[in-house]
């Protein structure tokens, strides 16, 4: 159901703790030792600030409909320093096909906002300005 269960970065820098974090899918969020995150809680995404790949895990829990728009609550996690907190986002359905999509992303505290196409699996191909697919994604055939 794309549901998060857990997350660990490995650190950019010397001497730097990697930050590994769980959560149960349901927003609420734990270091491995157990301890509860409680300034987590109602998150059930996570973005890291390094990759679009982590906007495809609400595209594709979310579903939207073209027209559709959700509010949604994250665990952002900003590199190199591995800080976390949460963050308000929306993301709206602006065209859906089989082969992909368009869908607008905004973070609400800031007012950024982009409109990001995605393939067929909810890859971004496309973050004006930060990120850009140069070749498609070729199925691997197991032998």
């Amino acid at each position: 159901q794309w549901r998060l269960r857990s997350a660990g970065i490995a650190p950019l820098r010397a001497g730097q703790q990697p930050l590994v974090l769980q959560t149960d899918g349901a927003g609420h969020w734990t270091t491995p030792a157990g301890e509860a995150l409680p300034d987590l809680a109602g998150c059930l995404d996570i973005d890291i600030s390094a990759t679009p790949f982590t906007n495809t895990l609400p595209l594709r829990r979310l579903a939207l409909r073209p027209g559709e728009a959700r509010e949604i609550d994250v665990v952002y996690i900003a590199l190199p320093d591995l800080d976390c907190r949460p963050l308000r986002q929306r993301y709206t359905c602006l065209a859906a096909r089989p082969d992909g999509g368009l869908y607008r992303y905004e973070t609400l505290e800031s007012g950024f906002t982009a409109d990001l196409p995605v393939d067929a699996d909810g890859l971004v191909l496309d973050y004006p300005g930060l990120f850009r697919r140069v070749w498609p994604v070729q199925a691997v055939e197991n032998d």
